[in-house]
């Protein structure tokens, strides 16, 4: 899914000022007991932007260049935090290994290209989506002189509506467990990078946003088609964060899926066996408090 729209969401959410007064008043300690923990502020405010090239939907022949930018605002509390990695969360339960939380996505819109494979049909709309998220932590080294590495299982399933901005409408619900190895390095210029296996999963709705064809809309290239439930497609997603400086943070990403097996692969909209998506992102520090973050899993 195409990620850097939620940035304005994530803004727009009102328990950001409550959490930061919860937790005023409270001693910040700035890093673990064994002194290897980033030293990081309690909150941010960044500047993000977004270039994606990547298909239209799921298994669409046709790519779209889109970009975007906004405000960011970063919050490391112990049971909220914002924007990290371009991440809501909040935090509802968490140990060790496992952790509860509610997960924030979005997809940009796409318009139907009169010689696309939606041609002559409604434009999609932007897509939001909401819901709980569980993650399992198998392995997680904590912060050494060397950096940290993860493994996490995450399994999101979010409520996905559709809007122009105008109004919103529910579309469905979508799940999609992840598999995700996260190696960090410290020092002066922190860089990261991941590998994540997914698998998506769309019910009747969500994928029929996708894939039906209606009969006033069908043609002899495109025969009407009404979308079922169920698999969607299965992917890798690479990416890489490097800081370029103390303020400016760089942000690589690199997607590809794979259709066979779709439930939907039947459909004419569905056209493609595999798709590629790439991004650059930046981030911008602005502003930042002096207070550090208590909790120590950035």
């Amino acid at each position: 899914m195409k990620k850097p729209f939620a940035l304005a969401l994530i803004l727009m959410m009102g328990s950001m000022t409550h959490a930061i007064a919860q937790e005023d008043g409270e001693t910040i300690r700035t890093v673990s007991e064994g002194g290897f923990v980033p030293d990081e502020p309690l909150w941010e405010v960044r500047l993000g932007g977004t270039s994606l090239y990547g298909p239209d939907y799921p298994g669409s022949p046709d790519n779209s260049l889109n970009g975007f930018a906004a405000p960011l605002v970063i919050y490391r509390g112990d049971r909220i935090r914002f924007g990290e990695y371009g991440v809501a969360r909040a935090i509802t339960a968490e140990t060790r290994t496992f952790e509860l939380d509610i997960s924030v996505d979005a997809v940009y819109e796409a318009g139907s290209n009169e010689d696309g494979a939606r041609a002559g049909m409604p434009d999609l709309d932007y897509l939001l989506q909401i819901g709980p998220q569980a993650i399992v932590n198998f392995h997680d080294t904590g912060w050494t002189p060397d950096g940290r590495s993860e493994v996490k299982m995450l399994l999101p399933v979010r409520a996905v509506a559709s809007t122009d901005f105008t109004g919103f409408e529910h579309v469905g619900y979508i799940a999609e467990p992840q598999l995700t190895y996260r190696r960090q390095y410290g020092g002066a210029r922190r860089s990261s990078w991941s590998l994540t296996l997914f698998s998506t999963f769309a019910d009747e709705g969500l994928n029929g946003f996708w894939y039906n064809v209606a009969p006033q809309f069908a043609t002899p290239e495109r025969s009407a088609y009404s979308a079922q439930a169920g698999y969607l497609s299965s992917g890798l997603k690479a990416s890489w964060t490097r800081e370029l400086s103390e303020d400016f943070q760089l942000y690589l990403t690199y997607q590809g899926r794979a259709f066979q097996g779709s439930a939907n692969e039947d459909s004419p909209l569905l056209t493609e066996d595999f798709t590629h998506a790439f991004s650059i992102s930046f981030v911008w520090k602005l502003f930042k408090s002096k207070r550090r973050a208590r909790n120590d899993d950035m």
